[in-house]
């Protein structure tokens, strides 16, 4: 019985964000700001391994000691890059409906200008999000693209630089999107390098977001962290975060 108990406790510790952020690889700016963030009673591993079954979850963590050796001999690349996500339709998708049409939202930014006076001023923006419409049964907004399938090749390993993208209709038929800049031919492309657009396409740092240093001061003299009434405030706080140090 004992041996049992400690079994599981000790995989229930593999499933902490304690063991993923501090024990089995550290990475403390992803483990800040994923404290901070909206999804931060999630766990590590529903996202980075899935809501799968005791056997689907072994498997994976096996697949994942390499991060345990990279971590003992210190062999990791910075910045850290996640190369083995799982598909949104097994973690986000399990909390948000991605069929769900969201009305047009109002976006305000307050920003501060880089003069004696850090001058304000503040940035309206309405996003029109969109998504699967039931009521109209067309897709609209930035989620048009839930209501269709769509693949994309990305030339670069970190994905920016698309020349090639692919939307299907309801008839099986598609229309493909290229790059003519690129040089990119679709005549005997090899189509297993096509990747499914989904929610992490696009929120691919909706948890472990860093924000740009302006951002980062804009954010906090609107709040009150920073007082906006010091001279040269925002420019000499942006300075300081921009800097690089050892």
């Amino acid at each position: 019985m004992l041996p049992f108990l400690q079994w599981s406790h000790t995989w229930e510790y593999t499933n902490s964000n304690e063991f993923c952020g501090t024990v089995c690889h550290t990475m403390p700016p992803q483990s800040i700001v994923f404290e901070e963030s909206p999804h931060s009673n999630v766990t590590c591993e529903e996202c980075h391994i899935g809501r799968a079954s005791f056997f689907d979850q072994a498997m994976r963590k096996t697949q994942g000691l390499k991060e345990a050796y990279y971590q003992i001999f210190n062999l990791y690349e910075y910045p850290i890059r996640a190369k083995a996500l799982r598909p949104s339709v097994e973690t986000c998708e399990k909390c948000h409906r991605p069929e769900t049409f969201a009305d047009d939202s109002l976006r305000l930014f307050h920003r501060f200008e880089d003069d004696s006076l850090n001058t304000a001023s503040t940035e309206y923006i309405i996003m029109k999000t969109g998504g699967g419409d039931a009521r109209t049964g067309e897709a609209q907004g930035i989620h048009w693209h839930i209501a269709n399938k769509v693949m994309y090749y990305s030339a670069d390993e970190l994905g920016q630089e698309i020349p090639y993208v692919r939307v299907y209709k309801d008839d099986g038929t598609y229309t493909e999107y290229v790059d003519v800049e690129s040089g990119f031919r679709p005549e005997g492309f090899n189509e297993s390098h096509l990747k499914p657009m989904d929610c992490i396409t696009c929120h691919n740092r909706v948890t472990h977001e860093f924000m740009f240093p302006a951002d980062a001061v804009d954010l906090a003299m609107s709040r009150g962290l920073i007082d906006p009434s010091i001279p040269m405030i925002h420019e000499k706080a942006v300075t300081a975060l921009q800097g690089t140090y050892e």
